[in-house]
């Protein structure tokens, strides 16, 4: 798949990090730590402004393609590639932070073995 280079070399060294177990970063340990949660059953919902790619550019839930429409979700594709229910999403949200909470708490209670958190 065709990403940004700069994308590509984040996970090139998330890779590297994982695999020797020193210099894990915060980006790393948030998706290990979110892909543990499914991996034990839950689901991981994630909303807020610019979550997707994460505030400071540390997450890259949704990477997207540079050479056609679309994007690529690591964790999902890494934990449950063939699963047809998106056990992680990550949602960009705009700034109406009454209207997003109502909405998330009416998620989460709604669907009590999904992780629902909002980042502010």
């Amino acid at each position: 798949m065709n990403f940004h280079r700069l994308v590509r070399k984040i996970f090139d060294t998330r890779y590297k990090t994982i695999e020797t177990g020193k210099g894990i970063d915060w980006g790393t340990s948030e998706a290990l730590a979110f892909a543990t949660l499914i991996q034990d059953g839950f689901h991981v919902r994630l909303s807020g402004q610019d979550v997707e790619r994460g505030t400071f550019s540390h997450r890259h839930a949704h990477v997207f393609h540079q050479d056609h429409d679309g994007y690529y979700n690591p964790i999902n594709e890494a934990v449950a590639p063939d699963s047809p229910v998106r056990k992680f999403i990550a949602s960009n949200s705009h700034l109406s932070e009454f209207a997003v909470m109502g909405f998330e708490l009416g998620y989460a209670q709604t669907h009590p073995n999904t992780l629902t958190l909002w980042e502010a």
